[in-house]
This record gives structure tokens, sequence and C-alpha cells, in this order.
């Protein structure tokens, strides 16, 4: 009977997500009568993300009812519904919390090996050591990429500051550094400052996720500038890298 149902569930699922694209979905973000508070592109990106969302929910239903775990089917339904988020509406406050709770869930359920652990703080550390790279080229003079790592004012390519040389190799020293606890604590280094450092890596790497409210992160108001559409795409992500790279060090050194 588990069988049965989960077989209805998937079907449902398949429907619902091919047949509501073609019937409602497209004929909807066509029509040119319907609106949101929400700014375009967003609203139409959003709506089709929330429409397969429900989707993968029942997909999730049915593997449960085929014997996956609680948390692993919630853990891996968060995990696709953040990858959906993210590739419909990159700077939607949602996809972080998705992507957390999902790998909270697949850790309760013991479902994260350890490789999948070395394979996180690995190209946590890799990331941080290029980023190192970009800004201590920066701190020399080089300007390329440059235009597009500053936070900009709301329609202009001013940026809100202009950091000094001095700033960009703080940068570089806090990436190295990040990437010393990361393998210190990887390899289980002696004293509990190693971890106490990787847990407040991890809170100020979740808070610039987060964001000012204003210029960075996924709460940031300005959008609509250079920089804003690449810290939606890739430095929040990046900095959501190097966080669940620190999750992984605190991880393996536990």
């Amino acid at each position: 009977m588990s069988i049965a149902a989960a077989v209805l569930l998937a079907v449902v699922a398949t429907l619902h997500a091919v047949l509501g694209e073609h019937v409602i979905v497209r004929p909807l973000l066509a029509s040119p009568g319907w609106r949101t508070r929400l700014a375009h592109p967003w609203d139409g990106r959003l709506i089709r993300a929330v429409w397969h969302a429900l989707s993968l929910a029942w997909y999730a239903l049915a593997a449960m009812l085929l014997g996956w775990s609680v948390p692993v089917t919630v853990g891996v339904l968060c995990l696709a519904t953040g990858t959906l988020i993210f590739a419909s509406v990159p700077g939607h406050l949602a996809w972080p919390i998705f992507a957390a709770a999902g790998l909270l869930a697949l850790g309760a359920g013991g479902a994260i090996p350890e490789a999948a652990l070395w394979a996180g703080a690995g190209a946590a550390v890799l990331a941080a050591l290029v980023a190192a790279g970009f800004h201590a080229a920066w701190a020399s003079g080089a300007t390329a990429g440059a235009g597009r790592v500053l936070p900009q004012r709301r329609g202009t390519r001013e940026p809100v500051v202009r950091p000094g040389p001095v700033a960009a190799l703080a940068v570089v020293v806090a990436l190295v550094s990040y990437a010393a606890v990361i393998v210190a604590l990887a390899v289980g280094a002696d004293g509990g400052w190693w971890r106490g450092l990787g847990v407040a890596a991890l809170v100020v790497l979740l808070a610039r996720v987060v964001g000012d409210g204003r210029y960075v992160g996924v709460s940031k108001r300005v959008r609509g500038t250079r920089f804003a559409r690449a810290d939606d795409r890739w430095w929040t992500p990046a900095v959501g890298l190097l966080a669940a790279g620190a999750a992984a060090g605190l991880a393996l050194g536990a």
C-alpha cells in the first residue's frame, strides 16, 4: 500500500510540475494584467519556483513512504528547494535558510559522510586562498574585477567606500587565517581556542550572508547595481561556501 501511495504522489507531483508550467504558470506570467509588489523579474521567477517547490515536497512525501528516514528526506528536500530558489532568484533570503536547514537535517540523520565533510572543508579553503590572491593583487594596484566587488550607490557605479591597499591586505590576512583555522580543525589540532576561532568565523560568515540590510547579503535593499547582481550570484554564495567549510571543519574536529 505504501508503494502504491508513493507512486500516486510521484504521478501527481510530475503532473503538477509539467501541466502546471504549461497551463497555469506560463499563461499567468505572459498576461500583461497581473501585478505583485515584488520587483520585476523577481516576481515571475519566484512564482515559478514556489510552484515547482510544491512538486518537490510531494516527491519527498513519496520518498518517506518508500522508507527514507525523516531527517534525510527533509534534508534532501530543503537542499533541493534552496537550489531551486537560488537558480530562480539568487538574491532571495530563503535559499541560505533552506541550505542551512538541509545540512542540519542531514547531519541529524547521520547522512553526511566524512568524505563530504573533507570535500566541503577543502573547497572552502581553496576558495579562501583564491580570494586572498585576488585581494593581494588589488592591494598591489591591479584593477581587474575590482568594479564588481565594492558596494555601489543606487543608480550609479559610485562605490560606497574606496578601501585602500591596507584594507585589501587586511582581507588577505583574514582569509589566510580562516584557511589555517579550517585546516587545523580538520586535522584535529589540539587546543580549544581553534574551535573558538572556528565558531567565530562561522558566526561572522553567516552574518555576511544575511547582510547589512542595505548594500550586501540577501537582506540588501539596494539592488540593480553591478555589485548587487554579482553579490547575488557570486559573492554571497561564496561566503556561504566559506561558512559551510567552517561548519565542516568544526564537525571534523569534534
